[in-house]
C-alpha cells in the first residue's frame, strides 16, 4: 500500500517491496491505495458558476464555492455546479435573499403596495398630500396624483343691468 498523495510505481513481489511514487500534478489520492494511477483534480469551470474555493493538492481534490450571486445546486458532494440567484418579478420582494446554498425566496406584495423586484412601497395616498388621484397604483407601479383638485369651477360672470323708470314731468 501506498500512502495519501503517492501511488503504485511497482508492485512487490516475493523479493521486493512496493515502490511508491507522488501523484504528478493535478491528480490527487486521500487515502492509503493500491492504484496505478492518481484521480484527476476537479477543474472549478466559471461557465459552470464556480469558482476555487481551494486548490487541489497530492493528498485532497479541489473545493469549488459558487460565484457571487449563484448558489451551488448538488449538495452531496464538493460544488460541480451552480445556478444563478432567481430575481423577484415586478410586484414581487425577496423574502429570503439567496446564499450560496439556496436560491432567492420570492413573495408578493401586500395589497396597497407596489414593487419593481426589489422591495415592496406602500401607493402614494394622493388625498392625504392635498392632491388628487388620476390613476390608481398596481402592484407594478405607484399611484399617480395631480395638482388639480377633483372638480372643475366654471365662473359665470354675470351682469345686472338696472333699468330705471323715471316718469317724466310735463
Amino acid at each position: 500500500m501506498c500512502d495519501p498523495g503517492k501511488r503504485v510505481k511497482t508492485q512487490c513481489d516475493e523479493y521486493t517491496s512496493t515502490t511508491c511514487d507522488s501523484c504528478p500534478a493535478m491528480t490527487y489520492i486521500d487515502a492509503p491505495n493500491g492504484f496505478t494511477e492518481c484521480w484527476p483534480c476537479f477543474v472549478c469551470d466559471s461557465s459552470n458558476g464556480l469558482r476555487e474555493k481551494r486548490a487541489c493538492t497530492p493528498i485532497s481534490n479541489t473545493v469549488c464555492e459558487p460565484l457571487p450571486g449563484y448558489y451551488c445546486i448538488d449538495l452531496l458532494s464538493n460544488c460541480k455546479k451552480a445556478m444563478k440567484h432567481s430575481t423577484c418579478s415586478s410586484g414581487q420582494y425577496a423574502s429570503q435573499n439567496g446564499t450560496e446554498f439556496s436560491d432567492t425566496v420570492c413573495d408578493d406584495c401586500p395589497a396597497g403596495s407596489y414593487s419593481d423586484g426589489t422591495f415592496c412601497k406602500l401607493h402614494t395616498k394622493c388625498e392625504s398630500l392635498g392632491k388628487t388621484t388620476i390613476k390608481a397604483g398596481t402592484e407594478t407601479s405607484d399611484a399617480e396624483c395631480s395638482n388639480g383638485t377633483p372638480y372643475l369651477h366654471i365662473v359665470i360672470p354675470t351682469v345686472f343691468v338696472f333699468v330705471s323708470k323715471q316718469k317724466r314731468q310735463i
